[in-house]
C-alpha cells in the first residue's frame, strides 16, 4: 500500500496557517510520499516550482542548499509534486511561480517547514517466558497480561520506538559511578521500563562543578572513568559502554548540549576571549561593568552578616546614596555640555568662517522643545562605544544652527549661553532615561538581595565579601597572565550568561539594544560565561568551530539531543549547530525546554530547528484541575474521535514495523493523508531534574500518583533519578556530592511504574491514541484507547496535593464494555499502615550515613558523602480490589434486552497516593469473538482489518477539495458488505429521495420535514446530503463537542430518522428496501454502544452510505463516467462532480405537481399506478431551485428548465428525463410559446419570449447527443390546448393564418375531454410551428388577465406580443410592462411606487433570444434541411409571413438564417471608434456609456437600456458564435471580464451605470424605488449561470475561435480555473454550501445573498457544460 501525506498549499504557494509546520513519521525502508498540492487555479498554479532543502536521494542535507523541483501538471489538473520522503531531519520549503498578468516570476518570503521524525530504533526484544504462573505476584502478573507487547512490530531485528513511546530518565553522570559499574544501572532503568536515558552533560566540569558549567565541550569528564585515559580511549570507552545499554537493555541515550555559555574558567577563555561579551566586543556593557565593580568594592568593605531585612534595608539605603552615585553613571548618556561650549567658542570665534548647510526650516513660531528636537535629530552624534560621554554634538552643524537662530543675540557670550540652555534641554531627555534606568536597577538589586540573603525560600548567603557579593555576579574578570598579558583589559571582563523572567526569547540580552546588565534584570549564573556567535561564523569562528566539534562529538555518542537553554540561543546559531549533528546522526531526537509562553513562538523554534519534542512539566500545576488539564493538553485526541491526526497514523500502514493481521495487500490504491498543521509534541515529565519534589510540593504519597498520570499521556515522557526511589529533595546541582545508588525494583515506585510503562509502550506501538481524562475533586480518571479496536487502559488516581478534598469520584461507567484490573497501586510512607494482602514491597534503606530522624523529616542528608537516600515507604501492589481498597467494586448489569451490559466501577476506600489501572476491551481478548457489537459492526462495516477503518478516519479528514473524492470505486470489493446490493439499482429519483428532499419536498411528499438539530437547526436536506453537509466539515475539525454530536450521544432520533422516512417511502420507491435494511442493521448497533463512540461510528455508517450513493449517482452520470472512481481527483474534476450531482438534487417527485397532469394520453408520460397500487406516480420533475421552487407551480420553469437540460440531463446520459421534459413543455405549447411556469400543465403561464427559444435549443441538443438522435422529431405529443387551425393534423400547414377558426390557442380546463390534450403534434411539427409563429407574430392578452395572476402587474402587462423585424430578421417582443426574459423583475412596492413597473423589461430585440433564434435557424438549415437529419419527419423550408400587402408570403429558412447573420454585426454592435458609427445602426451615440461591446437589447421601450453593459450577451456568443466578428467578440468578452465578473456570479449590471445596485434584498421596505422589495434582482446582484456562459464563449473565442493567440490558450485555461476556484471552495464545503450546490446569486462581491436559492439547477447545469468544454478542448 502507497502512503501519501497530502499538503495542499494557498493562494499564493504558501503553507497557510497551521500548515507551516508539520510532522511527518519515521521514513521507512520504502518511502512513502509528501505530496505538494497548488489547487488548480490558485496564483501559484501557473508553472509553478518547488524549492526545497530536502536533499536528493543520496546527497547531503544543505540547509541553505535549495533545489528546484517541477510540479506535474496541466491546464485541466491540480499541480502535484510528490517527494519521497527517505531521511529524517528539518526541511523548509517555497514555491515560486508565473505572476498571470506581468509574466514575471514570483517568489514567497515565507518558508513552509516539515520535519520527518528520526527512527529510534531500539535493539530486538529477548525472548521471555510469557506464561502466567498461579503464585505469581500482582506486579508479574501484571505484566505478564501485557505481554502481549509490540514484540511482533520488528523489522530488520530492531524495533522502531515511536516518539509516543519514550519512557526517558534523567541521570547527573557526576552522581554515576564509572562507567564499569553502569550496566547495574542500565538493568533496573530496562527493568522498570525507561528506553532511553538523558544524562546532564558528561563534559568536563567548570569550577562550581556544576554539569551545566563545562569547562572543555571537547573533553569527557575524567571522573567517569577508571583511570586516566586520553580522549579518544574516553571517547571509544563511552561510546561502547553506551551500545552495550542500547543492545543489552534496549535503552537509547541522550545528552544535554550546552551552546549557550562555558565555565567561567574554561582555559580556552584565555585564549580566545572574544568568544564571549567583553568591552572589546560589547563596549556597551562598560556602564554595567562599573557599576557591578562598585558593588563588589562595597561588597567587600562590610564585615557584618545579613540576617534580616532591616540589616538589608541599611545596606541597600548605602548602595543608594553613596554606591552608585559614586559611578556618576549618568556620563554615559549625555552630551558633556563643557566641552560642546568649548567647541562652540573655537568654531565661532573664527570670524572668518562661513556659516555651513543653514537649515532651511524657519525657526519662527517654533516651541523651545521643537527648536531643541531640531537640533538633535541635525547634530547629535551618539559613538555608541560604552565610553562617558559617548553622545556628541557636530558643532559645524551646531553652529550653523545656531547662527540662523541667533542672529539677532549682540555678542557671542549670548550666544553660548542660548546653545548651553539648549545642550541641557538635550541632555534633559537623557538625564530621563538614566533616572528610569537606575530606578529598575535599585529595584533589582534590592529584589535580588532579598531573595539571596533574607526570604525563607532564598538560600541566605549570610555576610557580604568580595566572593560572596550583595548580588549576583554579571562578570567573570579574566587574570592576567602568560596568556593574556599581551590582551587590552576591556578583552579580560566577561558577561556571565543567565536568564530573565518574561523575556522575549528572539532577544538577545547582551546585545547593543538590550540593557537588561546595565538594568541588573539577568538573574545571573556566576559561573558561566555568555557566548558570543555573532551574526555568522565570521564573526567568531574559533567559537564556531569548537562548537561544531563539540555537537557532532555528541551526535556521534547519543540517539538524542537535549538542549539547554534552548529559548535564549540564537535561532541562526542553534539551526548551523544541529544541522552539524545530524550530519553525524541523521536520527538524532532532539528535545528542549522552551519559556516563550506562546504557542506561536513555540512553532518558531521547533520548525526552525526541528525539535522533535518540548519539554513539558507536571510539578508546574498546582492543582488537580490543572494537571488534568495538562494531560488533556498533551494527552491525544479525545475519545471518540472522527479523524486520525498525522502525528497519530499506524506506522504498521508505513511499513515501519513488520505487517500484522490488520495490514492490507500493498496492491491497493494509496492512502492518503491531509496535512493540517501540527503541534509541538510534549515530553511529558512526571519531574526534572530542575523541579521541587512531590514532597516539597505536595506530599510525599503524590509520587506515585503523578507518576500513573503523567505515564498515561499519549506523548514521550520522562522522570529524574530518584523520582522513583522518592528522594525528599530537589538535588543541588552544584553542590550535591553523593552518589546515586543502584535502584532496586521494590525501593519506592519502581514496580508500580513497571506496570505503567509496560502499558504505555503497547498503547504507543499499537496506537492508543485516543485519551478521555475526567478529574473529580482530587481525583483523575485517564481512558486512554485504540481509536479502532477500543482496546485501552483505565487509570484512577488520586493526588495528593497540599490541599486536599475528601469528596469521592463518582461512579464510572462503561456500556458494552469488558475491565479487568491489572493493578491497584498504593504508596504511603513510613509508620503508615501498609494493608493487608497483597504485596507490600517496602522501600529499602540503601547504606547511607544518614539518621532515621533526618528521613522521617523529608531532608535528604545533603551535607553527606555515599549515597542519595530516599524516604522509606510502602508501595502496594495487587490485583485483586478486595485486599486493599475496600468498598472499591467492579459490576457488570444487563441493559436492555439485546444482551447489551454496563460495567459499573464504584469507588470505595481510595487513599491519596494511588492509583488502579484496569484494562477494558469490547471483546473478550485472545479470541476472535465474531458474535459481539463491535466486532459484528467491524464485520458488516468491513473494518475488521485495522487499517480499513483507519482509511475512513483519513477520509474524514479530508480538506475541502479532497472530501470531493468519492470513497468507492467501481469495484465492488471496495464497499463494505451488503452496500453494493443495496445501491446497485438505484435509479435517479431513488437516489433524489437516498441523498437530498428539502424539507418542503418532504412534506410536499410524506408529510415530514427535515430533521431538527436542538443547538444547530434543521438540516437542509432530510437524505444523507443533510447529515454529510453538517457533519463533514466537524468531523474534518474533530468537533466532538458539536451539537448533532451531542444529539446523537443523548437519544437515538437522528438514526430513527433515517429509518423512519425510508420506510414512508417504500410504497414509491421499494429499491431503496435494501438500502433501509443495510442501514437499520448498522445503526441499530451503533445505538447500542457507549455514548462516546456513537457519533464516530454513526458517521462510518452513513458516510460509507452516502459515499455508495453517490458513487451509484455518478456512475450514472455520462459526464463522470470517464473519470476513475480509484485515484485521487483534480479539483476540476471534483467541481464536474459535485455540479452532476446538483441533477439529482433537483430532480424528483413531489405530490403537489408534476409534468403533466393525470390526464396525458401518450407514453412517455402516460399516468401510472404506484408500485403499491395505492395511488398513481406522479412524473419526476426538474425543481428549478431549491427551497424556493420545492413544490406547486413555483417548481417546473420553462427556462430554467432548458437552459439547464443539457448540463443536467444531456451531459450526464439522463435522454430519458430530458425526453420527458420537452415533451411536457412542447405539450403546453400556446401562441408560440412554452410557458415559463409549467404547473404540471393545468394552469400554465406564458409570460416569458425567451422560454420557447430555451426548448428548441433543446431539442437541438437533445437530437444532436442521444441515441434517439433525430427520430425524436417524429415522437407525438399530445396538445394541452386546441393549436391554430394551421398547425393541426392530419392537415398541417393547410390552412392560413387568416383561416383560422377561432378555436386555435383557447383557454380550456385540462381535464376537458373534448379539448385538453385531443389534437397531437410531433415534435418538429411544435418547433416549425414555434418558428414560424414568431415569423408572423402574435399579438395576445393573458389568460385570466389580472390580480388573481399576477397582484403586482399592470393591465398593458399581460398583453403580449412577439414577432420578427423583417428589415433584420431579428426576433422581438413585449413592452414596457412586462418583462419576458429571464430578468424578470416587477417591481411591487407601493411606497417606492414601483408596483406594476418592471425593472428590466427588456423589451425589443433582446440579445441572447437573437442568438438563440440563430442558434435554430443554423440546425434547421445545416442540419434538418442541409444534411437531411430528420427529414422523415421535417418537411418545411420556409415560414410563411405576411408581405407589406397583407398577402402571405414565405420566407426560406436559408434567407432569414442569412437575413440574421448580415443583420448582427450592424445592429448589436458599438464600435470602439465612433467615426464606425456610420456603418452600425448604432442609435442616440448620446446613450453610449462604453463602446467596444454589444448591446443588451435592439428597439427598446427605454432606449437607454439598449446601451447598458449586461452579461446576456455571452449567452448568445455561446449558442450562436458565428454572428459575432471574433476580434470584435474578444474586446466585448474582456469588457465582461474586467467590469462584471465577481467571485461567485457574473454582475447583472455595469457597476458604472448609474442604476447599479448590488445588494438584493426582496424585505427591503423602505422608499428607495432601486431596492424596495428586491426591484435591483436583475440590476447588479452576481448571477451564477450567467457567468458559467461569460466563460464558455471566454473559452470559444479566446482558445478556439478565427484569429485567436495559440500562444496564449494556456492562460485563457489559468484564468478559467482561476474563476471556478471560488466554485470548488463553495460548493465541497459543507459549512458555506449545505445544499451541496452553487446558488442561484450573491450579492455584491460574492457576498451571501439570503433571498437566493443555495441550489440553483441552471448554476450548476452550465458549470457541467463549461468542464466538458475544456475537457474537450484539452484533450
Amino acid at each position: 500500500m502507497t502512503v501519501t501525506f497530502v499538503l495542499r498549499l494557498g493562494d499564493e504557494g504558501s503553507a497557510e496557517g497551521r500548515k507551516q509546520y508539520v510532522r511527518l513519521p519515521p521514513p521507512p525502508e520504502h518511502p512513502y510520499n509528501l505530496r505538494f498540492v497548488i489547487t488548480a487555479g490558485s496564483l501559484a498554479s501557473n508553472k509553478p516550482v518547488l524549492f526545497t532543502n530536502y536533499p536528493a536521494e543520496g546527497s547531503a542535507f544543505k540547509r541553505n542548499a535549495f533545489r528546484s523541483l517541477i510540479f506535474e501538471y496541466d491546464v485541466l489538473s491540480d499541480p502535484t509534486l510528490d517527494v519521497p520522503i527517505l531521511a529524517p531531519g528539518v526541511f523548509q520549503y517555497y514555491v515560486e511561480y508565473q505572476d498571470w498578468e506581468t509574466g514575471s516570476r514570483v517568489r514567497q518570503d515565507a518558508k513552509g517547514t516539515f520535519v520527518v521524525d528520526p527512527r529510534l530504533l531500539l535493539a530486538a526484544p529477548k525472548t521471555t517466558g510469557s506464561e502466567r504462573k498461579s503464585d505469581a505476584d500482582a506486579h508479574e502478573r501484571a505484566l505478564a497480561d501485557m505481554e502481549t507487547m509490540h514484540h511482533s512490530q520488528t523489522t530488520s531485528g530492531k524495533t522502531l520506538l515511536p516518539l509516543n513511546g519514550v519512557s526517558m530518565l534523567t541521570v547527573i553522570p557526576k552522581w554515576m559511578p564509572t562507567l564499569s559499574s553502569w550496566p547495574q544501572y542500565f538493568a533496573a532503568f530496562s527493568k522498570t521500563g525507561y528506553n532511553m536515558v538523558h544524562f546532564a552533560p558528561l563534559n568536563a566540569r567548570g569550577i562550581s562543578n556544576s554539569p551545566y558549567s563545562i569547562f572543555d565541550q571537547l573533553a569527557l569528564s575524567d571522573d567517569l572513568f577508571d583511570a586516566t585515559i586520553s580522549e579518544s580511549e574516553k571517547e571509544k570507552e563511552l561510546k561502547s559502554c553506551l551500545d552495550k545499554i542500547r543492545i543489552e537493555n534496549r535503552i537509547l541515550s541522550a545528552t544535554d548540549i550546552v551552546w549557550n555559555h562555558t565555565a567561567c574558567n574554561s582555559s580556552w577563555l584565555l585564549e580566545h576571549p572574544e568568544a564571549g561579551y567583553n568591552l572589546a566586543t560589547a563596549p556597551h556593557l562598560r556602564s554595567a561593568l562599573e557599576i557591578e565593580d562598585a558593588l563588589l568594592a562595597f561588597s567587600a568593605e562590610i564585615t557584618e552578616s545579613i540576617d534580616n531585612a532591616e540589616q538589608l534595608e541599611t545596606i541597600l539605603n548605602s548602595v543608594r546614596t553613596k554606591v552608585l552615585p559614586s559611578v556618576k553613571l549618568w556620563e554615559f548618556y549625555v552630551v558633556n555640555v563643557e566641552a560642546a561650549l568649548a567647541e562652540m567658542t573655537a568654531e565661532l570665534s573664527v570670524s572668518s568662517r562661513e556659516v555651513e548647510n543653514p537649515p532651511k526650516e524657519s525657526f519662527r513660531g517654533k516651541t523651545a522643545a521643537e527648536l531643541v528636537e531640531l537640533l538633535r535629530s541635525a547634530a547629535l552624534i551618539d559613538k555608541v562605544d560604552g565610553n562617558r560621554f559617548a553622545k556628541l554634538i557636530d558643532v559645524k552643524k551646531a553652529a550653523s544652527f545656531l547662527q540662523l537662530l541667533s542672529s539677532d543675540l549682540p555678542t557671542l557670550e549670548v550666544k553660548l549661553e542660548r546653545y548651553k540652555q539648549l545642550l541641557n534641554d538635550i541632555n534633559l531627555i537623557y538625564y530621563k532615561e538614566h533616572d528610569e534606568d537606575l530606578s529598575t536597577m535599585l529595584n533589582n538589586i534590592a529584589s535580588r538581595a532579598k531573595y539571596l540573603r533574607v526570604e525563607p525560600h532564598g538560600p541566605r548567603l549570610g555576610k557580604l565579601t568580595s566572593k560572596n557579593p550583595l548580588v549576583d555576579l554579571y562578570f567573570t574578570r579574566l587574570p592576567k597572565n602568560e596568556i593574556t598579558k599581551g590582551r587590552h583589559r576591556d578583552e579580560l571582563s566577561l558577561a556571565n550568561n543567565g536568564w530573565i523572567w518574561n523575556a522575549d526569547p528572539l532577544v538577545n540580552f547582551a546585545a547593543a539594544e538590550s540593557k537588561a546588565y546595565l538594568r541588573r534584570e539577568v538573574i545571573a549564573w556566576g559561573d558561566c560565561v555568555k557566548l558570543r556567535y555573532g551574526n555568522e561564523p565570521e564573526d567568531s569562528p574559533w567559537l564556531w568551530s569548537h562548537q561544531i566539534a563539540y555537537t557532532k562529538k555528541m551526535a556521534r555518542l547519543f540517539d538524542g539531543l537535549r538542549i539547554d537553554n534552548c529559548h535564549s540561543t540564537p535561532l541562526h546559531v542553534a539551526s548551523a549547530l544541529l544541522d552539524a549533528a545530524r550530519e553525524e546522526n541523521p536520527d538524532l531526537y532532539v528535545f528542549a525546554e522552551l519559556f516563550t509562553g506562546s504557542e506561536e513562538q513555540d512553532i518558531m523554534f521547533v520548525a526552525q530547528l526541528g525539535i522533535n519534542s518540548l519539554i513539558r512539566e507536571a510539578m508546574n500545576a498546582d492543582s488537580p484541575k490543572e494537571l488534568s488539564r495538562l494531560v488533556h493538553r498533551h494527552g491525544g485526541q479525545p475519545v471518540g474521535s472522527m479523524t486520525l491526526p498525522p502525528e497519530s497514523f499506524p506506522l504498521k500502514m508505513l511499513g515501519l514495523v513488520a505487517s500484522s493481521p490488520g495490514s492490507r495487500p500493498a496492491e491497493l490504491s494509496e492512502t492518503l493523508v491531509q496535512l493540517t498543521g501540527s503541534s509541538p509534541h510534549a515530553l511529558f515529565m512526571d519531574c526534572t531534574h530542575d523541579n521541587e519534589t512531590p514532597h516539597q510540593r505536595r506530599a510525599a504519597v503524590d509520587t506515585l500518583a503523578n507518576a500513573a498520570i503523567v505515564a498515561m499521556s499519549d506523548c514521550a515522557v520522562g522522570s529524574v533519578f530518584g523520582y522513583d526511589e522518592i528522594v525528599p529533595n530537589l538535588l543541588d546541582l552544584v553542590n550535591e556530592t553523593r552518589k546515586y545508588p543502584v535502584p532496586e525494583h521494590k525501593v519506592g515506585i519502581h514496580a508500580a511504574k513497571s506496570v505503567l510503562y509496560k502499558a504505555r509502550a503497547k498503547m504507543a506501538a499499537d496506537g492508543y491514541a485516543e485519551v478521555h481524562v475526567n478529574q473529580e475533586h482530587d481525583f483523575t480518571s485517564i481512558h486512554r484507547l485504540n481509536p479502532v479496536t477500543h482496546e485501552g487502559y483505565l487509570l484512577v488516581a488520586r493526588s495528593a496535593f497540599k490541599k486536599q478534598d475528601s469528596t469521592k469520584h463518582g461512579p464510572i461507567k462503561l456500556l458494552n464494555q469488558n475491565v479487568k484490573l491489572l493493578v491497584s497501586a498504593e504508596l504511603t510512607m513510613v509508620n503508615e499502615p501498609s494493608g493487608e494482602g497483597g504485596l507490600s514491597m517496602p522501600c529499602q534503606l540503601p547504606s547511607v550515613p544518614a539518621t532515621t530522624s533526618n528521613l522521617s523529616h523529608g531532608s535528604a542528608n545533603s551535607g553527606a558523602t555515599g549515597y542519595i537516600s530516599s524516604l522509606p515507604c510502602t508501595l502496594f501492589l495487587s490485583d485483586d480490589l478486595s485486599t486493599k481498597k475496600t468498598g472499591t467494586t467492579v459490576t457488570t448489569n444487563t441493559v436492555g434486552k439485546d444482551g447489551d451490559f454496563e460495567t459499573v466501577i464504584s469507588i470505595g476506600n481510595f487513599p491519596p497516593g494511588s492509583f488502579d489501572l484496569y484494562r477494558t476491551f469490547v471483546s473478550e481478548p485472545r479470541q476472535k469473538e465474531t458474535s459481539g457489537l463491535y466486532p459484528r459492526l467491524w464485520r458488516l462495516l468491513g473494518i475488521e482489518k485495522k487499517v480499513a477503518a483507519y482509511e475512513i478516519m483519513l477520509k474524514l479528514g479530508h480538506d475541502v477539495i479532497g472530501s470531493g473524492h468519492c470513497w468507492y470505486s467501481d469495484d465492488k470489493a471496495t464497499m463494505p458488505p451488503g452496500l453494493w446490493e443495496a445501491t446497485k439499482d438505484l435509479n435517479t429519483t431513488d437516489l433524489n429521495i437516498a441523498l437530498y428532499r428539502c424539507g418542503t419536498e418532504e412534506e410536499d411528499t410524506i408529510g415530514d420535514g427535515a430533521y431538527d438539530v436542538p443547538g444547530y437547526g434543521k438540516l437542509v436536506y432530510c437524505g444523507l446530503q443533510g447529515l454529510v453537509s453538517a457533519l463533514q466539515p466537524i468531523a474534518r475539525e474533530n468537533n466532538l463537542g458539536h451539537a448533532i454530536f451531542g444529539n446523537l450521544r443523548s437519544g437515538t432520533w437522528i438514526a430513527d430518522y433515517i429509518f423512519g422516512r425510508l420506510e414512508k417511502h417504500l410504497p414509491t420507491y421499494p429499491r431503496l428496501a435494501k438500502l433501509r435494511d443495510w442501514l437499520l442493521e448498522r445503526l441499530s448497533l451503533v445505538k447500542r454502544m457507549s455514548a462516546s463512540f456513537i457519533p464516530k461510528y454513526y458517521c462510518f455508517v452513513v458516510f460509507s452510505a452516502y459515499h455508495a450513493l453517490i458513487r451509484r449517482a455518478l456512475s450514472k452520470s455520462k459526464s463522470s463516467k470517464e473519470t476513475a472512481f480509484d485515484r485521487p481527483k483534480s479539483s476540476l474534476e471534483a467541481l464536474q462532480d459535485a455540479c452532476s450531482l446538483m441533477t439529482f438534487q433537483l430532480y424528483g417527485r413531489v405530490q403537489s405537481t408534476g409534468l403533466v397532469p393525470a390526464t396525458y394520453p401518450l407514453e412517455p408520460l402516460l399516468a401510472r399506478a404506484r408500485p403499491d397500487g395505492v395511488d398513481r406516480e406522479r412524473t419526476p420533475a426538474l425543481a428549478a431551485g431549491l427551497p424556493h421552487f420545492a413544490s406547486q407551480y413555483m417548481r417546473c420553469w420553462g427556462r430554467d428548465i432548458f437552459i439547464s437540460l443539457p448540463g443536467c440531463f444531456l451531459q450526464s446520459g439522463d435522454f430519458e428525463a430530458a425526453r420527458a421534459h420537452l415533451i411536457a413543455f412542447g405539450s403546453t405549447l400556446r401562441h408560440g410559446l412554452i410557458p415559463n411556469l409549467l404547473d404540471q400543465g393545468i394552469g400554465p403561464r406564458y409570460n416569458a419570449r425567451d422560454a420557447a427559444w430555451w426548448w428548441l435549443y433543446g431539442v437541438t441538443q437533445y437530437c444532436r447527443s442521444s441515441p434517439e438522435g433525430y427520430a425524436f422529431l417524429g415522437v407525438q405529443v399530445a396538445r394541452r390546448f386546441i393549436p391554430k387551425k394551421r398547425y393541426r393534423n392530419p392537415d398541417y400547414l393547410a390552412a392560413t393564418e387568416d383561416e383560422d377558426d377561432g378555436a386555435g390557442d383557447t383557454y380550456c380546463a385540462f381535464d376537458d375531454a373534448s379539448s385538453a390534450f385531443m389534437h397531437k403534434s410531433t415534435i418538429a411539427q411544435l418547433c416549425h410551428e414555434i418558428m414560424e409563429r414568431h415569423a408572423h407574430g402574435q399579438r395576445f392578452r393573458e389568460h385570466n388577465a389580472g390580480p388573481r395572476l399576477d397582484h403586482a402587474m399592470r393591465s398593458e402587462g399581460f398583453d403580449l406580443h412577439i414577432g420578427v423585424d423583417w428589415r433584420n430578421g431579428l426576433v422581438e417582443g413585449g413592452n414596457r410592462w412586462n418583462c419576458g426574459t429571464w430578468m424578470d423583475k416587477m417591481g411591487d412596492s407601493e411606497k417606492a411606487r414601483t408596483k406594476g413597473v418592471p425593472a428590466t423589461p427588456r423589451d425589443g430585440a433582446a440579445v441572447e433570444i437573437v442568438g438563440l433564434t440563430k442558434s435554430a435557424l443554423r440546425w434547421i438549415v445545416d442540419d434538418v434541411l442541409g444534411k437531411g437529419l430528420g427529414a422523415e419527419w421535417w418537411k418545411w423550408d420556409a415560414v410563411q409571413i405576411k408581405d407589406s400587402d397583407g398577402n402571405p408570403k414565405n420566407v426560406t429558412y436559408a434567407e432569414w438564417n442569412t437575413l440574421l447573420q448580415i443583420s448582427f454585426e450592424k445592429y448589436f454592435y458599438i464600435p470602439i471608434e465612433p467615426r464606425e458609427d456610420a456603418s452600425h445602426a448604432v442609435g442616440d451615440p448620446k446613450l453610449i456609456h462604453r463602446r467596444g461591446i454589444y448591446k443588451d437589447t435592439v428597439g427598446a421601450s427605454l432606449d437607454f437600456m439598449s446601451f447598458q453593459l449586461r452579461p446576456n450577451i455571452c449567452m448568445a456568443m455561446v449558442v450562436a458564435p458565428e454572428l459575432f466578428d471574433p476580434d470584435h467578440a474578444r474586446t466585448a468578452l474582456d469588457i465582461v471580464k474586467t467590469s462584471l465578473v465577481g467571485p461567485l456570479g457574473i454582475k447583472t449590471l455595469d457597476p458604472d451605470d448609474w442604476a447599479y445596485r448590488g445588494v438584493y434584498d426582496n424585505a427591503n421596505d423602505g422608499e428607495d424605488a432601486a431596492i424596495a422589495h428586491g426591484f435591483n434582482y436583475h440590476q447588479g446582484p452576481e448571477w451564477v449561470y450567467p457567468l458559467g456562459f461569460f466563460l464558455r464563449a471566454y473559452l470559444y473565442f479566446f482558445a478556439r475561435a478565427p484569429g485567436h493567440d495559440p500562444t496564449k490558450i494556456d492562460e485563457v485555461y489559468l484564468y478559467i480555473q482561476r474563476v471556478l476556484l471560488r466554485h470548488k471552495e463553495h460548493i465541497l464545503d459543507g459549512s458555506k454550501s449545505p445544499y451541496a450546490g452553487l446558488p442561484e446569486l450573491t450579492n455584491a462581491e460574492g457576498a451571501f445573498c439570503s433571498g437566493s436559492c443555495p441550489t440553483q439547477a441552471w448554476s450548476g447545469a452550465v458549470m457541467v457544460e463549461l468542464i466538458s468544454d475544456l475537457l474537450d478542448g484539452a484533450h
